[in-house]
């Protein structure tokens, strides 16, 4: 558990870091102010359209993995069921035999 909070922490500096770094950049770098900003802008839409298909792509892939574990679910407890009616139809048989 205390493995997970260091790489937590430490993701969490890494892009803070990368974050301010490349902000740091853009502020400093060389531009006029009005092409600075459409930069930063076309940057953000950018930003925001990869995030809404990670956003989709993750999506997709939650359900997949639901309907999959729905799916062995099912199959799981049919197995079961199966197995329990088989043991006590054998059980049943046991008793009459008796």
């Amino acid at each position: 558990m205390a493995e997970r909070k260091v790489v937590k922490s430490f993701l969490f500096g890494a892009l803070s870091g990368a974050a301010l770094g490349a902000a740091a950049a853009l502020l400093f770098a060389p531009k006029p102010g009005k092409e600075l900003r459409k930069d930063i802008a076309d940057t953000a839409q950018l930003v925001g359209a990869k995030t809404a298909d990670l956003g989709k792509a993750a999506g997709s892939a939650a359900q997949t993995a639901a309907k999959k574990s729905a799916d062995w679910a099912g199959g799981v407890r049919a197995k079961f069921s199966k197995k329990s009616a088989d043991e006590r139809a054998s059980t049943s048989d046991d008793a009459e035999a008796i």
